[in-house]
């Protein structure tokens, strides 16, 4: 059907080495099992000699569900670099299955 050839692309994961760290922030994902709930702080980072060296909280979110975590996030925080967004993504799905499955969430890295 199709009247071009469509390239197949094989997934791989970025070393870490290889990450790009966000120059508008970062984010802190916890589980507030009291609440039963997800809450993420942004925070805007603070340079020193060109290196990220801590953060300013600028926002709170809270929610039960990934998805909609993440559509307010990128409505409120909308300069993210997009693997910023397709991290924090994963990470939010990962809080949400440990509030559903009542286990211990760590926040994962890049």
């Amino acid at each position: 059907m199709a009247d071009r050839e469509v390239p197949l692309i094989k997934a791989k994961k970025i070393p870490k080495k290889d990450v790009i760290l966000d120059p508008n922030g970062f984010f802190v994902v916890e589980i507030d099992r009291k609440q039963e709930e997800i809450r993420v702080e942004y925070y805007s980072n603070v340079y020193k000699n060109k290196k990220i060296v801590s953060g300013i909280l600028e926002k709170v979110f809270t929610g039960t569900k990934a998805d909609a975590l993440c559509d307010t996030i990128a409505e409120n925080v909308p300069d993210l670099l997009s693997t910023h967004y397709l991290y924090l993504g994963r990470e939010l799905a990962r809080a949400q299955c440990s509030i559903e499955k009542n286990k211990k969430y760590f926040q994962g890295g890049c």
